[in-house]
């Protein structure tokens, strides 16, 4: 590795790559500045039978304080290429998985479709991932299509179109298959007003205000879509109005109903601001997030009868095995 990479780090701090600030040692880390630099680095790595993960902003991503002895490959360009095109009333974007959310809000002057991402950490590829989404919008509505790398004993390029992508809530086919590497994605965007997608931009900014400020993920569990048994509905009404209105049930109003907020273990704590944010107050360990978030879905289940499905991603010694491409 040091051969073929002499910029290669060893022994590094990952609580450094993420936005919750946890995370053991890396035995090696790269950066890769552009695409060929990530597929060479994951094709010395399948010959040299090292495990790679790709991290990219480290927004939603809990990475255990046991580290990982293998390599990660930061997948960043110094400076996003964004190639817009303009047809009729649309234009369409193409961009490297690595741009930052923040970069591409900023260069869609004059298109509508992303004001809801202003405010969220991360990179596209991590978007896409996760179909990341908010105020009852989603990037996978934006895309046309998404340039992967597909590993198995070789490498090969790949091209998914939209309807390939398996998009869900918070979900994607990227999500649950560490095979499929993103490298880039072509997305499309309606033309409109400019002061109107302003304007929707600093409301939408406002609303992220009351979000806790600190270290975090985000959110951690995924709001609850589908049917509340009957006993419960009629023991706690609100549930049914937030069906009605909404079409789901808010995972942080479930988290504060069973009187979790402020709960603390080590230094995470669930907020006391929002019940689904965990937040790390100072040298918080995954083992203590994970110990809050075994305690959320615990009492959820037992008071409301539903499973809360985490959010995040959790890479752990226990997920390592994925990654032996």
């Amino acid at each position: 590795m040091e051969k073929d990479f002499p910029k290669a780090e060893k022994d590094v701090a990952l609580n450094n790559y993420s936005t919750f600030r946890i995370g053991g040692k890396a035995r090696y880390l790269i950066k890769a500045s552009d695409k060929k630099e990530l597929e060479k680095a994951i094709e010395k790595s399948l010959e040299s039978k090292i495990p790679f993960y790709v991290l990219g902003g480290g927004s939603n991503t809990l990475i255990s304080d046991k580290g990982f002895d293998g390599l990660i490959i930061i997948f960043k360009k110094q400076k996003p290429d964004v190639f817009i095109e303009e047809k009729d009333d649309f234009g369409t974007i193409e961009t490297d998985a690595s741009t930052p959310l923040s970069f591409l809000v900023g260069h869609l002057d004059g298109f509508t479709g992303l004001e809801w991402a202003i405010g969220i950490p991360g990179t596209l590829g991590g978007a896409i991932n996760g179909n990341a989404g908010a105020f009852d919008e989603s990037i996978a509505d934006s895309i046309e299509s998404v340039e992967v790398l597909e590993i198995n004993k070789g490498i090969k390029k790949k091209e998914f179109k939209r309807k390939d992508c398996g998009f869900d809530y918070r979900r994607s086919i990227f999500k649950s298959n560490p095979r499929l590497v993103i490298l880039s994605a072509k997305l499309k965007f309606k033309k409109g007003d400019r002061d109107k997608i302003k304007e929707k931009i600093r409301e939408n900014l406002e609303k992220r205000r009351g979000h806790p400020k600190g270290f975090s993920l985000g959110s951690v569990f995924k709001n609850y879509y589908g049917e509340v048994d009957k006993a419960v509905v009629k023991r706690y009404p609100p549930v049914k109005n937030f069906q009605d209105k909404k079409g789901f049930v808010p995972a942080g109003f479930l988290i504060e109903e069973c009187g979790l907020k402020g709960a603390r273990i080590g230094d995470a704590e669930i907020s006391s601001q929002h019940a689904n944010f965990i937040v790390n107050l100072e040298k918080a360990k995954s083992e203590n997030v994970l110990k809050l978030m075994n305690l959320i879905k615990k009492e959820v289940k037992k008071k409301f009868l539903i499973d809360l499905e985490e959010e995040i991603q959790i890479f752990s010694p226990q997920t390592i095995d994925k990654y032996f491409i």
